[in-house]
Parts: structure tokens; sequence; C-alpha cells
């Protein structure tokens, strides 16, 4: 009964925000940022008349009330900050991407309608960058921001934990791995994903002095460790890890001396199914036989289902890069020549975009790592260091799982992501200008 009330009664408030929405914008980008990471959510919404646009009208509603909000105040509808230009770079790149797409080679119809509604998906995530930096303006609306991130994510957790409490889970099996709210995902994007907005709501809470909020982000990421950890999704493990360095390097070296412990004693604390996951991750190179390590291969009763491996998949994609090594095949164009993602989002880069689409993202990750890093180093606000801190980890996190998967065209996945880019932004030129002072200054 839950699971059809809840996400109807979600559904019919949506048109009411997005009317609400044309006089005060900020209501639906916190509409949209509760609402469209929950994939389940959104998959049920599909079952209802139009549900399938209620993103897109909610879109629409923001950016008339950013349009509208901007000409009644007076003010300047794009703040200017470095991040622009590199954003600006990826919607030029992923143009010219679309374009080479459709010259590399000729692909039925219905492919390429699929692969625009999926490029049409993917330029959501720059436009959500615009709308924050532009509409995020207030320490305020940035900790609703905060406080509706963590209540979603709890949400998700408490899916997962509905589902996987059902199952016994005392030795692991492929068979026990659950994608919980991700829907047509994978266990593996759910790893990533939670381990990227934990570190992003842990840097945050170092900085937060109202003890109930900086106490509820606390327990958002304990149960977000609960999801990570019975996802079984090797990613998921290593993001944590490097989570749990980089904060180590960054903030608190106690995190350092918690991982050596964890990787030492690894088999006495966790869980056995875990730590037989963790032990299959690892085996020596002389346990593994030669078909285990050419395919991914799980067992389904008494029979073994092989899939194409990531070794495959990676030579497949650097041979494309080696043919195409300027511009790449085109967008989205691996996953139909394929019929199989990277697995990477590095060797869909290369196979996709190539050396332009490379250094587009290398100057990208450059420009938003250091903003990020000044945020953290110099905001004279609490929550601007804080904003700077959780936002380098989770950037940092995000790195670390694209080794291995691809989250990038996934705009439920990334759109936490891309929103608190812009805060980052709109906090640095607040910072530039002066424009916001710390109550813990103004107290000094």
């Amino acid at each position: 009964m839950l699971t059809f009330v809840a996400p109807f009664v979600i559904y019919l408030l949506s048109f009411p925000t997005m009317l609400v929405t044309l006089f005060r914008v900020e209501i639906g980008i916190l509409f949209f940022l509760f609402t469209v990471p929950i994939i389940a959510l959104m998959k049920k919404f599909s079952g209802f008349p139009q549900g399938n646009n209620i993103a897109d009208f909610l879109l629409i509603a923001i950016i008339l009330g950013w349009l509208l909000g901007a000409g009644k105040q007076g003010k300047k509808i794009f703040n200017n900050s470095p991040i622009n230009i590199a954003v600006i770079l990826v919607v030029i790149g992923a143009i010219i991407n679309l374009v080479r797409g459709y010259t590399f080679m000729v692909l039925p119809e219905e492919i390429n309608i699929v692969r625009l509604m999926a490029w049409k998906n993917y330029m959501i995530l720059p436009l959500l960058y615009f709308i924050a930096i532009n509409n995020i303006e207030t320490e305020k609306l940035v900790k609703w921001c905060i406080v509706v991130v963590s209540i979603t994510m709890i949400a998700m957790d408490f899916n997962f934990y509905t589902t996987f409490r059902l199952i016994k889970a005392v030795h692991y099996s492929h068979s026990i791995r659950i994608s919980g709210p991700f829907a047509f995902l994978g266990p593996n994007e759910l790893g990533v994903f939670a381990s990227m907005y934990t570190f992003l709501l842990f840097g945050i809470s170092y900085f937060i002095e109202d003890k109930k909020l900086k106490y509820w982000l606390l327990l958002v990421c304990c149960a977000n460790f609960y999801t990570i950890l019975y996802c079984y999704s090797r990613a998921g493990y290593m993001c944590t890890l490097f989570g749990f360095f980089f904060l180590g390097i960054l903030k608190d070296k106690r995190f350092l001396l918690l991982l050596a412990a964890l990787i030492i004693a690894y088999k006495i604390v966790l869980p056995t199914s875990v730590v037989e996951r963790i032990d299959n991750t690892f085996l020596e190179k002389g346990e593994i036989s030669e078909r285990q390590e050419e395919t991914s291969a799980f067992e389904v009763g008494d029979t073994v289902v092989e899939v194409t491996g990531r070794k495959q998949l990676w030579e497949k994609a650097m041979y494309y890069f080696e043919r195409e090594p300027l511009f790449g095949i085109g967008f989205d164009t691996f996953r139909h020549q394929e019929g199989w993602i990277t697995h990477s989002l590095y060797m869909k880069i290369l196979a996709e975009q190539g050396l332009v689409g490379a250094i587009i993202f290398l100057i990208f990750i450059a420009i938003i790592l250091s903003q990020a890093f000044k945020l953290f180093k110099h905001s004279e606000t609490k929550i601007g260091k804080g904003v700077g801190l959780g936002f380098l980890l989770c950037v940092l996190v995000q790195l670390v799982g694209s080794v291995t998967g691809d989250q990038s065209l996934y705009y439920n996945m990334m759109a936490i992501y891309w929103v608190f880019l812009g805060i980052v932004a709109s906090l640095n030129i607040n910072r530039n200008q002066g424009l916001t002072k710390s109550p813990e200054i103004d107290k000094k």
C-alpha cells in the first residue's frame, strides 16, 4: 500500500509545486533534489498520466521561475565564475560529440532517437549547474539543500533496507546483490552513488555548528554505510576506502589510522558475506582461471552465466580510440555498436570523445577541484568551508568510482553533484565579493 500511496501523493504534489516554483524558484529546486535521485520513485511516476515528463515539466517551471525572478529583482540572469568556462566547454564538447556520432556510422533511426534522448538527459546536468549558481545564493537555502539531500539519502537507505532484510545473506553469492531504489541500474551504481554523497554530507558535517543538524547528517552517513556494505559493490568499497583516505589527508588524520586498522582487521570486523566478496576481489593471480579473468561470470542455480568482461570491453574501447584518436566515435555510439557500456568513464571518453574530449574532461576536473579547494580553505563562513570540503570529497570519490564504472550519463545519479557544483560556484562568488558573513564571525 505504501509503495503506491507515497509515490502517488508526491506525484500529485508535483503540480502545485510547479505553479509555486514560478514565484519561488527555490521550492522547485528543493523538490527536484528530493525526487529525481530516487529512480524507483520516478519509475512509479511513469504509471501516472504524464508521469514520465514530471522532471522535464519541473525543470521548465524552474527555468521560468528563474527568469521571472531575475526580471522582477532586476539582477543579472547569469553570474560569473571560472566554473562557467569548464561547464560551457563540456556542453560544446557534448554537441561536437553528438554530431560526431551521427557522422561516424549510420545507425537505425530508432537508435538515433534513443541516443538523442540520452544526450538531452545528459544536458540536464549543466542546466542544473546554471540554475544552482544563479538561484542558490544564501546560506539559508544552501542549508535547505543539504537537509533535502540528507532526507533523500535516508529514504533510499530505507528502501534498500526493506528489501535486503528479507534476504539471507550469511554467505556471499551473486543472487543476493540488489539495486534497491536504483531500479534499472545495478548495485555498482548504487554503491558509488551512496559513497559519493556520504562523503559530501560527511565533509559538510565537520563545519555544522547546529548540533541537531550535525548529528542528523552523521546518522544519515551511518545509514548510507549500511547500503554501501550490503550492495556488495567492489566499486563502492573502493570509493569508501579512498573517501576515508582523502578525508584523512584533507581534514582529519584519525581516519588514516582507522583506514589502516580496517585494512588489517577487515576479516574480523566486517560481516562474513562482505569478507567473502572482498576476498573474491583480491584473489591471488594464480587462483583465478583464464576464463574468470576474461569474463564476468556468476552462478544462477547450477548454471554459469557469462557476460562480456571489462578486459574485453576496455580493449575494444582502445581499438576505437586508436582508430579515431581525435574526436572518437561519437556520443553513446559504443553502447549501441557493442551492446555493452565500457564500464569505465575514462575508457568511454577515449573511445567516444577522443583526445579532444579527454582534454575537456581534464580541464573541467582541474577547475572544479581547484574551486572546491579554494572554498574549503578560504571561505569565511562555516557553511562555505563545509560545502567546499564535502564537494571536494564527492568529486574525488566519483573519480575513483569512474575507473570501473560510468555514472556521468545518469542525471538521477549526478543531479546532486551538479547542483552542489553550482553551490560551490555561488559561495565562491559571495566569498570574493564579501557578501556573506558567518554568524560565528558576527558574534566576534
